[in-house]
């Protein structure tokens, strides 16, 4: 049963277009840009746990919305572990570090702006070193030939002058594949837009890292090819320290919140 709202292409027996159904794309809704603007307030450390929301109805005279959208995504917010609705008190922001849900990991995993909470972003690079120090020590003894050409290739092309944010993360992406443990490349890969936005925010603020970033990542792939475990390590802590140096400074000496 074909429902309204959805388009057949026309079917080519010849074997040119397979009949399937496409639905029709929607932009996103008010109620989705309010819940976005309020969960990036809470991500990017500006709203904190304990920090009361204005009422619903300042609310929406604030973002220009109906009092109804602002209260859907209120609930929504709720739901995913960023708000607490308390009585006589109102909304207020929850500790979704202190009790994560699935879906506030999700909504970290697909956040891809570089205004992190302090604590989130410690907590990311903490995550990355654990996980691409150990998959560089598996990668010694793991990797393929093809992965190491491509991994050559993105070193190659980063110090040709190509985007940094594309070739540094492709690279670090096969790092994950050649420790031979898939669920740390689909870890990783799960992260892509938060570890994409710090890769480029990284190489914006400082483009001179370029070329000693690509310099280490040879030196790295350079040891993984000679089986050594203990300098392939120290090299990728090596090169995640350079861009935490460089992050770090974007945050504020008190309260912790990503400067713009």
């Amino acid at each position: 049963m074909v429902h309204a709202g959805t388009i057949m292409p026309a079917t080519n027996t010849g074997g040119g277009i397979i009949s399937t159904i496409f639905t029709r794309l929607n932009t996103p809704t008010l109620k989705q840009n309010c819940t976005q603007a309020i969960m990036s307030k809470i991500i990017s450390g500006e709203l904190k746990p304990g920090d009361r929301l204005p009422p619903e109805r300042e609310l929406a005279e604030m973002m220009g919305i109906s009092r109804s959208s602002v209260n859907q995504s209120v609930l929504e917010l709720e739901s995913m572990g960023f708000l607490n609705i308390q009585p006589r008190r109102g909304t207020v922001v929850r500790d979704y570090r202190k009790y994560p849900t699935p879906q506030s990991l999700a909504a970290i995993m697909s956040y891809d702006s570089v205004e992190l909470d302090h604590s989130i972003f410690s907590d990311m690079m903490d995550f990355r070193r654990l996980v691409e120090m150990e998959c560089a020590r598996l990668a010694c003894e793991n990797i393929y030939d093809s992965t190491y050409a491509e991994m050559e290739g993105y070193i190659d092309a980063l110090e040709q002058g190509g985007d940094p944010e594309e070739q540094v993360y492709q690279f670090h992406y096969r790092l994950t594949q050649a420790s031979g443990n898939g669920i740390y490349s689909m870890f990783f890969r799960a992260f892509e837009p938060v570890i994409r936005a710090l890769i480029k925010q990284h190489y914006s603020v400082k483009a001179g890292d370029v070329q000693e970033s690509a310099r280490l990542h040879r030196r790295l792939l350079a040891a993984i090819k000679a089986k050594d475990e203990q300098q392939a390590v120290s090299l990728t802590r090596e090169i995640l320290s350079q861009g935490v140096a460089v992050l770090e400074e974007r945050y504020g000496s008190n309260d912790g919140v990503c400067k713009r």
